[in-house]
């Protein structure tokens, strides 16, 4: 990435002048399109009823097999965390407690259920770009 920006490629490949740009910009400006993307897509799933939060409804879902993705908060207990392993369900840590709070206007959340199966695909695909990116392994291709 940094030699994209240094030789002028980026400017070149998106057909426009980019400014002043950092890797540390683009990077964060990627990351912060793929958390809205995210954010989105989550309130999209709630707006279909298609998302469950909380411990008690989540287990609930899970037991009559209707859960595709599961959303477990970065910060939660490792006691909650430990009565949602080897569910057989694709898991994904994105978020905090509060951000989930934050997003759905409700007290801190730490566990969310997909009960759709397209739309959990789109969101563990977005949740795993956004792993990759706090990992340092984004779409600019550094790793």
């Amino acid at each position: 990435m940094k030699e994209a920006i240094k030789k002028g490629r980026l400017s070149r490949a998106l057909r426009k002048g980019v400014g002043k740009v950092t890797p540390e910009l683009l990077e964060r400006t990627i990351r912060d399109a793929h958390e809205e993307r995210f954010y989105s897509l989550l309130h999209f799933c709630r707006k279909m009823r298609r998302l469950v939060m909380g411990r008690e409804a989540v287990e609930r879902e899970l037991k009559r097999g209707r859960v595709y993705l599961l959303l477990l908060a970065k910060d939660l207990s490792p006691r909650s965390r430990s009565r949602f392993d080897n569910r057989g369900v694709p898991t994904v840590e994105v978020g905090t407690l509060g951000e989930y709070g934050k997003v759905f206007s409700t007290k801190p959340v730490g566990v969310l259920a997909v009960t759709e199966e397209g739309l959990a695909r789109r969101l563990f695909f977005v949740a795993e770009k956004l792993r990759q990116l706090e990992r340092g392994y984004g779409e600019h291709g550094q790793g």
